[in-house]
């Protein structure tokens, strides 16, 4: 049974701040379906900020021949187009079989926590996928000597690629640098691929963001040369204020229903005849989705949403 009253309406619409109603539009997003469903709801934007983030990795995907920013620890490194999690490449390490512990590490610059309040820590993260499904590895983030601090997961190699993760609570007095390794946990000869790598020192939280490179789209970009720099993710929309919708069909009866911030439905869904545009051309505030039904057959829509990161 519920337990939502009437009392609470208020509860249920959010009216903008004077602050956010004059907030100029600063995002946008693609609207496209090539075949809007019209036997089910099609969500085809959510709201969300997601979570802003700066990779410290200057070649996170190798995608650049570089890898110059690698140190190799008893073994051999190169960029290899045989695996890949993201992107066509990923970092191929060939262990000497000499011993355990052998892989490459990556050096941070150097970093301290916050002398105030609040929290700094240092996140690295990395995916990994076997030549073949044997051995096993680890992540750890060392001093500048190479010293263990923290050891993170480890993970049997398997020819799928599986996630790395280790966290460091920075202290809040002194600057240093850190090592974050990536090694074998015993002595073995089987190569790996090391794909999708992210450092990151995270103020105020110890979350691991998603990987964060450049060339991921919209929200996006590269301090400087594209792979070969950090880069960045700026936080998505998380209130809409104003779309345009494009029914690509040629007849008028493809009907396409958008509901703003509910399900899209017959009768309750602004209707878009096939061949029209429909435009917002005042400001609005929903803060959830935008979705689609087709009344009949299955047209192809295309627009673009306008938003704001903040409320």
């Amino acid at each position: 049974m519920s337990t939502a009253r009437n009392i609470d309406w208020n509860g249920w619409e959010v009216d903008p701040s004077t602050r956010s109603s004059v907030h100029a539009y600063t995002k946008y997003d693609i609207l496209i379906d090539a075949t809007v469903a019209n036997d089910a709801v099609t969500t085809i934007f959510s709201c969300g900020r997601g979570i802003p983030s700066v990779n410290l990795v200057a070649n996170p995907s190798i995608e650049s021949s570089t890898v110059s920013e690698y140190t190799v620890v008893g073994s051999a490194i190169s960029q290899s187009t045989d695996q890949a999690s993201d992107g066509s490449n990923s970092l191929l390490v060939n262990p000497a079989n000499s011993a355990a512990g052998e892989g490459f590490y990556w050096t941070t610059p150097g970093m301290s926590g916050n002398a105030n309040d609040g929290e700094v820590w240092l996140t690295a993260q990395c995916e990994v996928r076997g030549a073949s499904a044997s051995g096993a590895v680890q992540i750890a983030i060392q001093d500048s000597s190479g010293t263990d601090i923290i050891v993170g997961n480890t993970i049997s190699l398997s020819t799928a690629f599986q996630v790395l993760q280790a966290k460091y609570h920075l202290p809040k007095t002194g600057s240093a640098g850190y090592r974050v390794i990536v090694r074998t946990t015993t002595q073995h000869n089987i190569n790996f691929y090391v794909d999708k790598i992210h450092v990151e020192q995270r103020f105020g939280d110890s979350t691991y963001a998603p990987y964060v490179d450049g060339a991921q789209g919209l929200n996006y970009e590269w301090e400087g040369t594209a792979n070969l720099s950090p880069s960045k993710r700026r936080a998505g929309i998380s209130i809409i204020r104003g779309f345009t919708l494009r029914n690509a069909s040629s007849t008028a009866a493809d009907i396409v229903y958008v509901g703003l911030d509910v399900d899209a439905a017959a009768g309750t869904g602004i209707p878009v005849y096939g061949g029209e545009t429909f435009t917002t051309n005042w400001p609005i505030d929903f803060r959830s989705k935008i979705t689609v039904l087709a009344a009949q057959n299955t047209p192809a829509i295309h627009g673009v949403v306008w938003g704001i990161h903040q409320g």
